[in-house]
């Protein structure tokens, strides 16, 4: 064959149904992509709110997620204003009180990389208080080095080896390097993550990393690279959903308790503030063994149970029975049976009650209210 009517080469159609980059960052009159960008985010979230999720299936409810936050030299690159670490620390912010009002009952732990090494910023917790105070005591000063990818999965695998065969397992990593200086074979450690069944997913901040593809393709997880700020949301939002859970993985009764928030006039100390006096006068006390908490969900750290409210359970559950997507629909005609707004060109309608919304409702039932007002 000869040169002119050759096609293309074998290794790209590895990348045939990935993201065309020139189809979709088209450049306007003054040179600027923006306008191109902020029209894939919007179709990305369009399409992911018109994907019917599917039913009947096995979810990871009691998550323990593991987030790797890269803080090499790469993080203070100013691709994205005013840095990639300050872009990253206020998408963490808002992912936090998203994903603990989506999983009530999941915990989160924290991971720094710098310098090839590895280190724990904070350990498995469900307080959304003390991950945020843990990231405000991040500065863009503490960025330097080099990141070691292999070094965090080791370090995050010995955090989530020891939790119980019911929960899933998840590691996170926003990763910003180019590269990943490892101290041996990475494969073998992929393999390691995929044999104790914990999902490995990536958001990148720069371009397509090759290892990181096939870590998520080997452990069932995500990996894709962020645009600007708005598609860095979109992707943190991906992972708040709780993922489908391995046949392999155990089925087993736990203890619950459901303790009251009260005023406690005795002393007491709370096992949230060990150092300190409790931060308020009304807290929790554990139904099992009388330690006091400030907040819940949380696991207490003397006797191991899982102490949550009746609505956190019932708010963790809601994913079993997600609210099924609205129809797209030509309409020009009447307004959204929720706010009112007269329709202009579009409207979603409810396949079960047959009632039509505006965008901005469709936006609200399915990511936020996740029941139908006219089905109840």
């Amino acid at each position: 064959m000869d040169d002119d009517e050759q096609k293309g080469y074998t290794w790209e159609a590895g990348y045939a149904e990935g993201l065309n980059i020139n189809e979709v960052l088209v450049e306007d009159e003054g040179g600027s992509i923006e306008k191109s960008i902020a029209k894939y985010v919007a179709d990305s979230k369009r399409k992911a709110r018109l994907t019917k999720r599917p039913e009947k299936i096995r979810l990871g409810i009691m998550r323990h997620v593991m987030i790797v936050i890269d803080c090499s030299r790469f993080m203070t690159s100013k691709a994205m204003p005013p840095s990639r670490f300050v872009v990253v620390m206020k998408a963490l912010q808002q992912f936090l009180e998203r994903f603990f009002e989506q999983n009530p009952i999941a915990q989160i732990g924290l991971i720094t990389c710098k310098d090839r090494k590895a280190d724990r910023l904070t350990m498995m917790t469900g307080n959304i208080r003390i991950l945020k105070e843990s990231l405000s005591s991040l500065t863009e000063a503490f960025c330097g080095g080099d990141f070691s990818l292999q070094n965090a999965l080791q370090l995050a695998c010995v955090n989530l080896k020891g939790m119980p065969g019911h929960v899933s397992r998840e590691v996170v990593i926003v990763m910003a390097a180019l590269s990943s200086i490892d101290p041996g074979n990475i494969f073998s450690t992929i393999e390691t993550m995929k044999r104790m069944n914990i999902r490995c997913s990536a958001i990148g901040l720069s371009a397509e990393m090759f290892i990181c593809k096939e870590m998520a393709k080997a452990t069932k997880g995500e990996y894709s690279v962020a645009l600007d700020p708005d598609h860095l949301h979109l992707l943190f939002s991906k992972h708040t959903l709780p993922p489908s859970s391995a046949k392999s993985s155990e089925c087993n009764a736990i203890h619950v308790g459901f303790p009251h928030h009260e005023l406690i006039k005795t002393r007491s100390f709370c096992v949230c503030h060990p150092d300190s006096k409790p931060i308020s006068l009304r807290g929790f006390i554990c139904t099992q063994c009388g330690a006091r908490h400030c907040s819940i969900p949380a696991e207490c750290p003397v006797c191991k149970l899982t102490l949550v409210a009746a609505p956190q359970l019932a708010r963790a559950f809601r994913h079993l029975q997600p609210l099924a997507a609205f129809k797209q629909i030509e309409v020009t005609r009447g307004s959204c049976y929720a706010c009112e707004t007269r329709f202009s060109d579009e409207g979603f309608r409810c396949e079960k009650c047959r009632l039509v919304f505006c965008l901005d409702c469709d936006t609200l039932l399915h990511e936020s209210l996740h029941v139908c007002p006219g089905c109840n």
